[in-house]
């Protein structure tokens, strides 16, 4: 049998016993409701678990402050991250979203190339 069937069954089962004993209702879909938040609490914990299944491909970066500053803007909330290591190639995400990235040549490095 499949999932959706066997909890209509079990719910079909207790209102029939609530029906037509004089079992209390509370003791026959109390039980049933802790079922029920067990199996949404786990099935939430074991969606988090993959999400944090990704690891970036290749080793971290480092970024040369030197030759150019990287920095990430939050359009969200305006907060501003200096990239110092590279991990992957995506932005960070920050208030939700994915942040702005933003490259700055710095000026000394600009008049050494001409």
């Amino acid at each position: 049998m499949g999932r959706g069937i066997t909890v209509a069954v079990v719910v079909a089962v207790a209102v029939l016993v609530v029906a037509f004993t004089d079992v209390p209702a509370a003791y026959v879909f109390a039980p049933l409701l802790g079922v029920a938040i067990l199996w949404f609490g786990i099935g939430s914990l074991m969606s988090l678990q993959a999400g944090a299944a990704h690891i970036p491909d290749g080793d971290p970066a480092p970024v040369d402050p030197t030759v150019e500053r990287t920095t990430y803007w939050c359009a969200g909330c305006g907060a501003e991250m200096l990239l110092l290591v590279r991990g992957t190639q995506s932005p960070p995400r920050h208030c939700g979203e994915r942040m702005r990235e933003r490259v700055e040549i710095l000026r000394e490095r600009l008049n050494d190339d001409r």
